[in-house]
């Protein structure tokens, strides 16, 4: 709640500056953090009176802190058996040109995101896609277009696919059963779409062999049953927190990778991608402080009347400019339903495809792409995503 001593306008205008720069991945140059933005903005509205420290704290949702922690630790405790490397060059050797490798990359990144977060699949998979692209003087842009679309569209199978799935079920009252059991074959169906739309933008340049690193298969195993179990606790156990859970299954399996690969779990643990729990928190405080606002309020009621076809367009609207995380903290006040909040997440997700700013996944493709002096070019991705981010959005607005 806003507090009586605070200029409402000032404090709105920190959130909506903070809500517009994560949508900047760069000035000049120099990389913003998305997490760093929106922890300054969330002090700076504290700072101003816009929210009581124990109001910011109050704001907080434990639950999703905890779920997102928890699959961040199982996804780096799998990476440790090598698997995701193997599976990347298996995929480039296997696919002989780019236009199987982009269909592929799309594929892969998909069953992977299903299960995991499609960040870190994204993260983990990028190099050796992209560098196989670049072996055969390709342009890498198309297999990171695949890998882009394939994990934000597999990521919609689940609730453990990506953040805003896992604020979602947090957050609702949709039950991971019954997320999965209503979103997954929308996922099948709209990455059927989006295989569809890329062939035409690809082309049959041979790829030579790239080398594959070994991995230990028993390890990857043991990894993947923690993930996948995972899953299945949260579909058996409905009224366990879901967070608690996670994390609970979570240290269980850093525990295992210190006795079993004597690998010290703190080495796991600073490996971990902070910076989105800390993302998560800002951004909880920052929609916390505008929770009152006269204005706000005044748009979420116009969204909320809009109907179905409005809900979707400003859900699909907000994810393009800020990103699929915020738009759904924004738009959650006046989400209300299963099939509301489903929907929400299949048009949050898809959304994610439309511009590079929608996804963390695109980003950390154009920055790793970058990082090994490779040139993705942002028109054709957008050429390419945008379509199919309009036409999975409309078809999965349909099936929910």
């Amino acid at each position: 709640m806003l507090r009586a001593t605070t200029p409402d306008l000032l404090v709105a205008a920190v959130v909506v500056a903070t809500f517009l720069a994560l949508a900047v991945p760069r000035v000049r140059g120099v990389p913003l953090s998305r997490a760093l933005t929106a922890g300054l903005g969330a002090v700076a509205v504290v700072a101003l009176g816009g929210l009581s420290p124990e109001a910011a704290f109050a704001s907080v949702d434990p639950t999703t802190l905890l779920l997102v922690f928890g699959m961040l630790v199982h996804v780096e405790a799998l990476s440790t058996s090598g698997v995701y490397g193997w599976a990347a060059a298996g995929l480039a050797n296997r696919a002989a040109t780019t236009r199987r490798l982009t269909l592929g990359a799309a594929c892969l990144a998909a069953g992977l995101s299903a299960v995991a977060l499609n960040d870190a699949t994204v993260i983990l998979l990028a190099p050796v896609v992209l560098d196989a692209a670049a072996t055969a003087d390709a342009d890498p842009t198309l297999p990171g277009v695949g890998l882009v679309v394939g994990a934000n569209v597999g990521s919609l199978a689940t609730p453990l696919g990506n953040p805003q799935n896992a604020y979602i079920l947090a957050r609702s009252a949709v039950s991971a059963g019954e997320f999965v059991r209503r979103l997954a074959p929308v996922a099948v169906v709209c990455l059927g779409l989006a295989l569809l739309v890329l062939v035409p933008f690809t082309d049959r340049r041979r790829l030579p062999p790239v080398p594959e690193p070994s991995f230990d298969r028993g390890w990857a195993a043991l990894g993947g049953g923690f993930l996948v179990g995972t899953l299945l606790l949260l579909v058996a156990l409905p009224d366990i927190d879901a967070g608690a859970l996670a994390a609970g299954t979570a240290l269980t399996h850093l525990g295992a990778v210190q006795v079993g690969r004597r690998v010290p779990a703190d080495e796991v643990l600073e490996r971990l991608d902070w910076g989105v729990l800390v993302l998560f928190v800002g951004l909880f405080v920052l929609t916390g402080a505008i929770r009152g606002d006269a204005v706000f309020v005044a748009l979420l009621n116009t969204v909320e009347g809009a109907g179905v076809a409005g809900r979707a367009a400003a859900a699909f609207g907000l994810s393009a400019v800020v990103s699929n995380v915020p738009a759904v903290l924004l738009l959650a006040p006046v989400t209300v339903g299963e099939t509301e909040w489903l929907r929400l997440a299949a048009v949050s997700t898809l959304a994610g495809n439309a511009t590079p700013v929608a996804s963390a996944a695109t980003l950390i493709v154009l920055e790793r792409a970058r990082r090994s002096g490779q040139r993705l070019s942002v028109p054709r991705l957008v050429a390419i995503g945008l379509p199919i981010s309009v036409l999975t959005t409309l078809v999965a607005v349909v099936l929910v």
